[in-house]
């Protein structure tokens, strides 16, 4: 069977997460998302992506399958069945049906079966996966699966991470073999069987591991330094460090460093949030670096529901608690104060005011004091990455740096339009709450 990942236009109302990186790539629970199907198909794997990032997504993702530009149809057509799942599908085999047709959650596609003899005439005068879809869904019928969980906002990856953690634990805990913890000083609470250590990481004394409220899982090579307090479900992913302090119900990504209080909250991987600050139903991309006391509000005053900045328009989120989502390698200055259901885009640097930041800050702004520094160019940006990476062992490729120049041509307007409402007092998206 040939199995096609794939991302429409919903990837808009993910940005700046998805500015980056397909959908599909995104962290939900302790895995990310294209990681769920391969853990629960068999087959031949091709993944779909924009066309601006098919060098990047071909550098990651090459080694797992073919990647392809959403155009690029009629290469679905070897003589197999397929199957399209539309990557922002939180993937549950459980609900997969290998019957002809699409099916659809809420009129979106979450995935279609087509077989090998019904292929060439869907694919047939399509020119991208969207109208492939399109197609199967008139000609070979629709079915809603009301169950699917499809992630529309980034808020909704939070909303999930719970109930995710809890099902892709249980899928890790079959996949290999996992230790208790060793060593004296290490207390546990709830069930054991429930604390499962890799045996290359390592716990220091003076550490909690409470699973009364779900699994927690520490992978290879992680470190759980003295006076850490993890409580399921929780995911220390590879490499990282917890410092210090409280992290509860969260996903900690790959070659993290996280201390202080982190609660419902994913780190997409190789970010820091070293020293105390509060950091809750958030997401924090990738290269990311919080610096201390930086804190996120994710409740207001009033206990009303949160609206928050999606393509351009505050949206209600239906959610009372919601904190801050923070693109790739954007770093926050000490004492830093990020305001309930706020957006910070990729490659920015936020430098306190005393007062909590805009609502909204475009992709690329250099936030100082209150003030927009539109002086500082991509290149000087791209150096300050490619140190902190370094750091990690870490290069930045070129088809990511090109990928980064033409991201900061095409928010450039828009960063204009933020430098201006500042200038004018006109703050509009970025004032609202």
């Amino acid at each position: 069977m040939l199995v096609a990942i794939y991302e429409d236009g919903g990837e808009a109302y993910l940005r700046p997460l998805t500015l980056t990186r397909p959908a599909y790539a995104l962290r939900c629970g302790a895995s990310l998302i294209y990681e769920k199907v391969l853990a629960s198909v068999e087959g031949q794997f091709i993944f779909y992506v924009r066309g601006s990032l098919l060098d990047v997504a071909r550098e990651k993702l090459g080694g797992v399958g073919e990647v392809r530009a959403l155009s690029d149809v009629r290469t679905l057509d070897r003589g197999e069945d397929l199957l399209l799942i539309n990557g922002r599908w939180l993937f549950d085999r459980d609900l997969l049906e290998l019957e002809e047709g699409v099916a659809v959650k809420n009129g979106e596609p979450t995935y279609a079966f087509i077989r090998r003899r019904s292929i060439d005439a869907i694919l047939r005068g399509c020119g991208s996966i969207i109208e492939a879809l399109e197609k199967a869904g008139r000609e070979l019928g629709e079915r809603e699966v009301a169950e699917a969980k499809l992630v529309r906002y980034p808020w909704d990856l939070v909303r999930y991470n719970r109930l995710e953690l809890e099902r892709d634990l249980e899928v890790l805990r079959r996949l290999k073999q996992w230790d208790e913890p060793r060593g004296e000083g290490v207390y546990m609470v709830g069930d054991r069987e429930d604390i499962m250590v890799s045996g290359s990481a390592r716990i220091y004394p003076c550490v909690v591991l409470d699973s009364t409220q779900g699994p927690i899982i520490v992978d290879d090579d992680a470190v759980i330094f003295p006076h850490s307090y993890i409580a399921g479900p929780c995911y220390i992913g590879r490499g990282s460090w917890i410092v210090g302090g409280r992290i509860s119900s969260s996903s900690i990504g790959p070659m993290c460093r996280v201390g202080g209080e982190v609660e419902e909250t994913i780190f997409q991987g190789f970010s820091n949030k070293y020293h105390a600050g509060f950091v809750g139903h958030s997401y924090v991309g990738e290269w990311v670096n919080l610096g201390a006391l930086t804190t996120t509000s994710d409740l207001k005053n009033d206990y009303s529901v949160v609206r928050a900045p999606a393509a351009g328009k505050l949206v209600d989120t239906g959610m009372i608690k919601v904190g801050t989502f923070i693109g790739d390698h954007t770093k926050t200055s000490i004492g830093s104060l990020l305001s309930t259901g706020s957006v910070i885009g990729i490659m920015c640097n936020l430098v306190t005011s005393g007062e909590p930041y805009p609502k909204y800050i475009p992709s690329f702004t250099w936030y100082i004091r209150g003030r927009v520094w539109d002086w500082i160019t991509i290149d000087q940006m791209m150096e300050a990455a490619e140190r902190m990476m370094a750091r990690r062992g870490a290069v930045m490729s070129e088809a990511e740096k090109r990928l980064y120049r033409d991201l900061y041509d095409e928010t450039r307007e828009e960063r204009g339009r933020f430098a201006e409402s500042l200038l004018t007092g006109r703050r509009g998206l970025c004032a609202k709450s």
